[in-house]
């Protein structure tokens, strides 16, 4: 059969079905062996079949099937792991460009069942770019890096990171570590537009773009494919959907297979290979490991009369087809790429100060290689390194910001649990109608001088929850059932806020505290302060 229409794969891994390669349309299939027609029938056309195998009365089935079945066992099982969809890979040492309907490979086009590898690249809907664009310039980078730069952003090092996220996006399949973006602004802030006018285009609109979907559907949208994800949406406040993104997140960074059971009694494995992006107004990192792996930027507004030149020369430089010129250069630089970014992690891991998650060096490293690949196309050395991070005013303190030493760590993470206490709402019925206010505006209502009545109305929601004011302080109970409508599923449940809550300035434990409608119960104190109050 070596010129059949058809690639015996081998075998599922309980002999049920046989996967198999079309030739003509690239994509892969099963069938259920047996001794009729049909199954053979969708590897090839029935002339085909009764010109190797003829038998009496038109086609032997039985011979036919025996050989496809005999083929099969020489191939073994096949892992469905080895499938490979749209994306930049490395197969080996060499760059495998896959374009949906054919190959690139180390800059040649080559046919999908043409290139001798262990992998299966199956046939998929063409990408909308052309290998043959032309890469981008240094110059060109260079002028895109200042452009960004000028959009205005909380850290000076953000749009560093930002842009070291896009290069690495569009050749995520073939990295070993995928840093993860998280893109934080308030509303009106400017999400939307980093999005539309920055990010998409800069990856030639090659990215899967999902809004407030669940890990799941993310999943299964991607498939097999390795292209960039962006996750818009993305918010603390639906706890659930928030940790499926920070789980597909923390899979995407290491790109190592994963199984989970399903309702048949069959694991599915599966592994993702694409860079993520996550994009939210209350978007909190609880975990300090997944913090690690996750770089945060986030938009700081320009005035009006700086922002009408920022605009019109953001929407000159940054296009898709700009973006179709960057995706060619990495690419075509791929190599280079992967020798860079393990010597910016040499150097990011020298500089990272005392109890610092080491995965920040794969983290930053990464995103800095990819920077640096928009400006020049050179490999470097250590000592290049080092002083091209000091030319562009690059420090890990700075980087990490509060999760440069653990104590602070730990401060981040209690600042994030009051957060999300104070953001949570509750129903709010009043002279003027019902709606629902957040904790944080029902403590101020609390502590009003004016409407006694009100306040009054204030103290009691908030006492159901296990929440009091006083003069000095904010207590917050420390059973779990009052504050479960808050906390919810998430990583606070159980009461796990008292210790997080401790850990910031100045709280320590008090109690037994009484609490409006709820009664006494043992507690913890947050000085106003450190409350933002």
């Amino acid at each position: 059969m070596a010129d059949a229409p058809f690639k015996v794969l081998g075998w599922c891994p309980d002999r049920k079905v046989i996967y198999y390669q079309h030739r003509q349309t690239g994509q892969i299939a099963y069938i259920r062996p047996s001794a009729q027609a049909t199954p053979l029938l969708s590897l090839a056309p029935a002339d085909y079949w009764e010109s190797l195998y003829p038998g009496k009365f038109g086609t032997d089935w039985v011979k036919a099937s025996s050989a496809v079945i005999e083929i099969a066992n020489q191939r073994g099982v096949f892992a469905l792991d080895r499938v490979r969809g749209r994306g930049v890979w490395m197969d080996g040492t060499q760059v495998v460009w896959h374009l949906g309907d054919r190959l690139e490979v180390d800059g040649e086009l080559v046919g999908l069942l043409d290139f001798q590898s262990s992998y299966h690249y199956q046939r998929l809907p063409r990408l909308d770019i052309d290998p043959a664009t032309a890469p981008l310039s240094d110059g060109q980078g260079a002028l895109i890096l200042q452009a960004v730069k000028a959009m205005g952003w909380i850290t000076p090092l953000d749009h560093l990171h930002l842009l070291g996220w896009v290069v690495l996006a569009t050749v995520g399949g073939a990295l070993d570590k995928r840093p993860v973006l998280q893109i934080t602004c308030g509303f009106g802030q400017g999400k939307t537009y980093t999005l539309t006018v920055v990010i998409l285009p800069l990856l030639a609109g090659l990215a899967i773009c999902e809004s407030n979907s669940s890990e799941a559907a993310v999943r299964q949208t991607l498939n097999t494919n390795a292209l960039p994800v962006l996750i818009d949406e993305s918010e603390g406040e639906d706890q659930h959907k928030r940790e499926g993104h920070l789980k597909l997140a923390r899979l995407s960074f290491d790109g190592r297979a994963t199984s989970r059971g399903t309702t048949h009694g069959k694991a599915l494995t599966y592994a993702v290979r694409s860079s993520m992006a996550l994009v939210g107004i209350n978007a909190v990192i609880a975990n300090p490991a997944d913090r690690s792996r996750t770089v945060v930027v986030g938009r700081q507004q320009r005035g009006q009369e700086q922002w009408a030149s920022v605009d019109r020369k953001l929407r000159e430089l940054v296009t898709v087809k700009t973006g179709a010129m960057l995706v060619r250069r990495c690419v075509t630089n791929l190599p280079t790429l992967l020798a860079n970014v393990a010597t910016f992690r040499t150097v990011v891991e020298a500089q990272l100060p005392a109890g610092a998650a080491a995965r920040a060096g794969d983290t930053y490293g990464a995103l800095l290689a990819g920077a640096h690949l928009l400006l020049s196309t050179a490999q470097v050395d250590e000592q290049q390194a080092t002083a091209w991070l000091d030319r562009v005013g690059w420090d890990a303190a700075t980087a990490l910001g509060v999760d440069a030493a653990p104590e602070q760590s730990a401060a981040a993470e209690g600042a994030q649990c009051l957060a999300k206490l104070l953001s949570h709402e509750e129903q709010w019925r009043s002279d003027t109608g019902t709606g629902r206010l957040s904790i944080r505006e029902l403590l101020e209502l609390a502590h009003s001088l004016s409407g006694a009545d009100e306040a009054e109305q204030a103290r009691k929601a908030l006492g159901r929850r296990g929440i009091k004011a006083t003069d000095h302080a904010l207590v917050i109970a420390n059973n779990p059932e009052l504050l479960a409508p808050i906390y919810g599923n998430g990583k606070w449940r159980n009461g796990g806020h008292v210790e997080r809550l401790r850990d910031l300035p100045g709280a320590e434990a008090a109690g037994p505290v009484h609490f409006k409608v709820m009664g006494p119960h043992r507690a913890t104190t947050v000085p106003w302060a450190a409350a933002g109050f």
